[in-house]
């Protein structure tokens, strides 16, 4: 057995008001830590104020430098970069912008994340998806358009899709799985992001990628409910008003090693989380 080594495969940064992503690199890594997927923000995270197409450029740009802080502090990174589902809620009730007009922004923000594939900049679209709470059905099916024509993107640019959906038992895996094949989109390019027990091992059983935050109760849970095939998340959103929301990367590897200590876990396990699996999704060469 190699020595065991750790991996988040859901997270983010935020230079404007957070650490950054080279210092949460340096963390990280100093705890074990080997990859990170790191998720842009939205717009206003950042203190953007333009809600438009240039907003989210300004967006790519700094996320795409974070991206290479965290590779120069030492660890392999997925960059991805989408519309979050929250947007169409954020933009009609506060930007006062036309539902029509977000799907619209939607599909070219989608459109631009893909360019930005294409040239080698992002891995991936993300997050996309629903929504978690309740909303408009406008608002909904505004957000499930933009899911599906980035995961029509993805399929064309060969790129990866983090979705970010409602946490619905088995009904939200299997619904994404119907919707994979009618689009004819394979399921290796999507990661259920934030699939917590529940869910997880639904989407498990189907063969979808997922990775489900990493809170020790959390992690209990879905090693005792599930095989080994899924990924461990901090959800990080680096951000000093709201700390160590979900759970900061370092704290997720000692979360895994406490249960590793306890028995709940073992280290073949542990590592097919933190290595096999991240390697097989993202692509990457293992540590």
């Amino acid at each position: 057995m190699a020595r065991l080594v750790f991996a988040d495969a859901h997270g983010h940064t935020n230079p404007s008001v957070g650490m950054g992503a080279g210092r949460i690199a340096e963390k990280f890594a100093e705890a074990g830590g080997w990859f990170m997927a790191l998720v842009a923000l939205s717009p206003r995270h950042y203190g953007l104020k333009e809600h438009g197409l240039e907003g989210y450029r300004k967006v790519y740009d700094l996320h795409v430098s974070e991206c290479r802080a965290a590779r120069e502090s030492g660890l392999q990174v997925s960059c991805l970069a989408g519309m979050h589902p929250a947007d169409v809620d954020f933009l009609v009730n506060k930007a006062r912008i036309k539902p029509r007009e977000v799907l619209e922004l939607g599909r070219r923000v989608v459109d631009l994340a893909a360019d930005y594939c294409r040239r080698g900049l992002l891995d991936g679209i993300g997050e996309v998806g629903r929504q978690h709470y309740a909303t408009k059905p406008s608002h909904l099916v505004v957000a499930q358009r933009i899911m599906e024509y980035a995961l029509l993107k993805a399929e064309d640019m060969d790129c990866i899709v983090h979705l970010h959906l409602e946490n619905d038992g088995a009904f939200t895996p299997s619904d994404i799985a119907e919707l994979l094949d009618k689009l004819n989109v394979s399921k290796s390019r999507v990661l259920l992001h934030h699939a917590r027990p529940g869910v997880l091992e639904h989407g498990v059983a189907l063969g979808l990628p997922a990775a489900t935050p990493g809170l020790e109760p959390v992690l209990v849970a879905a090693f005792r409910r599930t095989e080994p095939l899924f990924m461990v998340e901090s959800d990080h959103i680096d951000d000093p008003g709201r700390p160590g929301t979900v759970v900061y990367p370092w704290e997720m590897v000692a979360n895994q090693l406490r249960l590793l200590e306890r028995g709940v876990v073992g280290e073949d396990a542990l590592y097919r989380v933190n290595v096999d699996n991240i390697v097989k999704y993202y692509g990457v060469e293992p540590p």
